[in-house]
């Protein structure tokens, strides 16, 4: 069976219809018209395929007419974009042409400009600093004729009056709106060189006196630069001499009558014989010194003695304006400390009668009663035991509470106004070397205008600026010893108040209370 097994499937395989089965030719039969069916099936759909394969090819065709169409326009526009880059790029070299000319002619302007730019800055430069040095000048013009006019008071009195008109005008043209500082500095040179002329000139003649003790009156005056000047009336006489005072403040050149008769005698001779003079090769003698310092005007003026009112008006006078601050710090520190002394005697004072009075309401436990006694005297020491009996029936707690508050309230009381008293104290020397520097200064001003050869002078100025400091000295050491005083019964009284307040809270609330 084995072997014919393969055969018989070969048979069954090769000739399926060589063995039919009766009913095979319906089978057939319905084959063929599934077969028909899907034929006409297909052919339908091939029909079908064949429409869409037409539609494709159509669309394809417009397609490809669309897409030539595109590529035309793309190629026109191409055509139109090439021209319009060669026209830009034309008017671009144009552009660029007329670019670089215009920058080169702008570099070329620039470089004018700058040029014209430095020129003007460095005009501007030189116009400021000439401006600048102008308004200097103006300004050091104006400073110095100032102090000319400042000065001309304590000058040399001879030509003072037409010397203050000339510099008030030159001030007047100083101080226009736009000023002719020229016109300012030649007005005060001119000044200057008259001033210089004066000192290094001499002058003799009848003239009217309009300076000195009598002014208006026809005398002979006989000048010898600005160390010498004196003159002798027509009508009886009088002599007068023109010298130096040598002051620190004021004038310093002053007229005086008050000669001994034999330096009169000279004068009158001197002028005398310069007046008959008529060649410039006679020699005068001036009984003068001709340093005309202060020793030489009191050796020739008449002295007399001096009331002690007189003297210390001329003390104060020596020391300056200083003296009137350093008068106030004196005035002001003595007010304070006797305001003070009363304070300290009336409200500090510790009277054992009135200790005694209250320790013994205290122990009668009459708090009240001792309370009202203390509000009667109204002392320090009674407002600071009134806050104890006050709080007696509080506590000891309460009690010393209001203890502290009260010495709190009163110390302040008693020590009121010690820091300015101690000021005053401080203030006074300050002002008195202040009052000196400012002399020294002034008197080396006045040696720096008029100068000196005589260490006298020197002396006696300094001597008069240290008026102030000792002044400032005098006020200072009395002020700081009733300021010591002063402090020590400050701390005297305070001390009682603490020592009878604690004594009497100890008796109130023994220590076994507590």
């Amino acid at each position: 069976m084995k072997k014919f097994a393969p055969l018989l499937i070969a048979v069954s395989l090769v000739a399926p219809s060589t063995f039919a089965w009766p009913w095979s030719d319906d089978k057939k039969k319905d084959e063929e018209k599934a077969a028909i069916v899907q034929d006409s099936l297909r052919r339908e759909q091939y029909k079908n395929l064949q429409r869409e394969v037409d539609a494709l090819v159509r669309m394809r065709m417009e397609k490809a007419d669309a897409l030539e169409k595109l590529e035309a326009e793309h190629w026109r526009k191409r055509y139109a974009e090439s021209k319009l880059t060669e026209d830009h790029q034309v008017e671009t070299r144009e552009l660029d042409s007329r670019y670089s000319k215009l920058s080169t002619d702008l570099g070329r302007v620039s470089e004018e400009v700058m040029a014209s730019k430095n020129v003007t800055t460095d005009a501007e430069e030189k116009a400021k600093s000439d401006e600048s040095a102008y308004d200097a000048l103006h300004t050091q013009v104006k400073l110095s004729l100032e102090k000319t006019v400042g000065d001309i008071t304590g000058d040399y009195p001879v030509g003072m009056n037409k010397r203050l008109l000339n510099l008030k005008a030159a001030q007047e043209e100083a101080d226009r709106k736009n000023p002719n500082t020229m016109s300012v500095a030649r007005m005060f040179l001119e000044d200057q060189l008259a001033r210089h002329e004066m000192t290094y000139s001499q002058s003799v003649g009848k003239e009217f006196s309009q300076v000195g003790t009598r002014p208006d009156v026809s005398v002979n005056r006989l000048r010898f630069g600005t160390i010498f000047l004196g003159e002798v009336a027509t009508d009886n006489g009088e002599v007068q001499a023109l010298i130096r005072s040598g002051a620190l403040q004021g004038k310093i050149f002053e007229w005086t009558t008050e000669l001994p008769q034999e330096m009169a005698d000279g004068i009158r001779k001197a002028v005398s014989e310069a007046g008959a003079v008529t060649t410039g090769s006679a020699q005068i003698s001036i009984p003068l010194d001709v340093l005309q310092n202060k020793a030489v005007k009191n050796s020739i003026t008449d002295t007399k003695e001096l009331t002690w009112k007189e003297e210390l008006q001329s003390f104060f006078k020596k020391g300056g304006i200083v003296m009137y601050p350093l008068m106030l710090a004196a005035i002001v520190a003595l007010l304070l400390s006797l305001e003070r002394f009363l304070v300290l005697t009336f409200r500090g004072r510790v009277s054992r009668r009135f200790v005694k009075k209250i320790n013994k309401f205290v122990e009668e436990s009459k708090f009240e009663d001792a309370a009202n006694y203390c509000l009667k005297k109204g002392n320090a020491l009674a407002m600071v035991l009134f806050s104890v009996v006050n709080k007696a029936k509080d506590g000891r707690d309460s009690a010393e509470k209001s203890l502290q508050e009260a010495l709190l309230r009163e110390q302040p009381k008693l020590e009121r106004r010690m820091g300015l008293l101690a000021a005053m104290g401080s203030i006074a020397p300050l002002l008195g070397l202040l009052g000196t520097v400012t002399g020294i200064i002034t008197l080396f001003t006045v040696i720096t205008e008029v100068g000196t050869n005589d260490a006298r002078v020197l002396a006696g100025g300094i001597s008069e600026a240290l008026v102030t400091t000792e002044t400032g000295l005098i006020i200072a050491i009395p002020v700081m010893i009733l300021h010591g005083l002063l402090s020590e019964k400050i701390e005297k009284v305070t001390s009682e108040l603490y020592v009878q307040s604690t004594s009497l809270l100890n008796k109130i609330f023994p220590k076994s209370e507590k």
